[in-house]
């Protein structure tokens, strides 16, 4: 996947090359047309160095004699060329190359002394590509700076709740132990993340946090509902048993990616066989995150004790022995917020 994406953003560049060439190109046919001595100066400066490699080699000037007057004559060649063209009205520069950005001339990279790095705008690319693959629909007010702690109460009861933490209190801990996550993701001992609760009291909203700090950093997301993950589950196993050319971005996605979401689980159709591809999923990712990042997060309804109620005791151990458990209860904060015009 990160593959794939890094192809598109350097297709990107090049495209962004290709534009600023043709535009140059343009331009410089434009001015040649109304100021033709531009072009005499411009054919001067491209032969000037040759110029001076001839003198050079017959022994007419030393390299060090050479290079300043080399020097002194593009200066005055360019000096030339700017007057003309604010003269006739065009912009000193309008015959500079241009480019989205001025920093790596749309390359991509820098080279420094320190060796060659990939440009901020590169990042921004990355940042914008993860985002569009990683099927998230991340809204400005779903990361951590809009964690609002007051849209759960400070009440502790026990009798509903059955803990003697406030829901408050509970979703703290919660955010807490979701930073750390993040901040460990690189870790193969970090486990993956399951949330268990009723609907409204932010377990998506969690997963969505997470994906957007990570997706800022340059890791791979992908977000399923569990319905549509069994759907291309099941679809490979059928299409890839038939046709041996089958190739299925979305499976590879759902295999390789560094953070992969499954939303709702508990809502799919449920199939033995289904579960037996799911375990497959857990159980290579398990895998590969003992080498490179290949976590999960797993929000639902189902508490963690319905797990082996509805799924295969295999499938439900590997959940509960691979990932950190996670319960969250409170008001539902749609209620909340609709309650308080908020």
């Amino acid at each position: 996947m990160a593959t794939e994406i890094h192809g598109l953003i350097m297709s990107e560049y090049e495209n962004r090359q290709r534009a600023s060439r043709l535009s140059l190109e343009e331009r410089t046919t434009e001015v040649y047309k109304k100021i033709p001595s531009i072009e005499d100066i411009d054919e001067e400066i491209s032969i000037s160095g040759i110029h001076y490699n001839k003198m050079i080699l017959k022994g007419l000037i030393d390299y060090k004699e050479a290079g300043d007057k080399l020097t002194s004559r593009l200066k005055e060649l360019r000096s030339q060329k700017s007057e003309l063209l604010v003269a006739n009205g065009f912009d000193k520069d309008y015959l500079d190359a241009s480019f989205n950005c001025s920093k790596c001339k749309d390359t991509g990279y820098i080279s420094t002394r320190e060796g060659t790095h990939k440009c901020a705008c590169y990042k921004q690319l990355l940042i914008e590509h993860l985002h569009t693959n990683s099927n998230l629909r991340i809204t400005e007010e779903e990361n951590f700076q809009y964690f609002d702690e007051n849209m759960y109460p400070d009440r502790v009861d026990e009798a509903r709740y059955l803990t003697h933490l406030s829901p408050r209190q509970n979703m703290l801990a919660i955010k807490e132990r979701c930073l750390n996550f993040i901040d460990n993701f690189q870790s193969h001992e970090e486990k993956n993340l399951f949330f268990s609760g009723p609907t409204g009291v932010g377990k998506t909203f969690l997963s969505n946090c997470i994906a957007y700090e990570l997706l800022k950093n340059g890791r791979t997301v992908m977000y399923y509902t569990a319905p549509v993950l069994f759907d291309i589950l099941n679809e490979r196993k059928v299409r890839a048993f038939s046709d041996k050319e089958y190739e299925d971005t979305s499976y590879k996605s759902i295999m390789n990616c560094e953070l992969l979401i499954i939303d709702d689980l508990g809502t799919e159709a449920q199939s033995a066989s289904r579960y037996a591809e799911f375990l497959t999923v857990l159980n290579t990712r398990h895998l590969r995150n003992l080498t490179t990042p290949c976590k999960v997060i797993i929000s639902t309804n189902l508490e963690a004790r319905q797990l082996y109620e509805y799924y295969t005791e295999r499938v439900a151990s590997r959940i509960i022995g691979s990932f950190n458990m996670y319960r969250l209860y409170g008001d539902d904060i749609r209620r909340v917020k609709k309650k308080h015009n908020l």
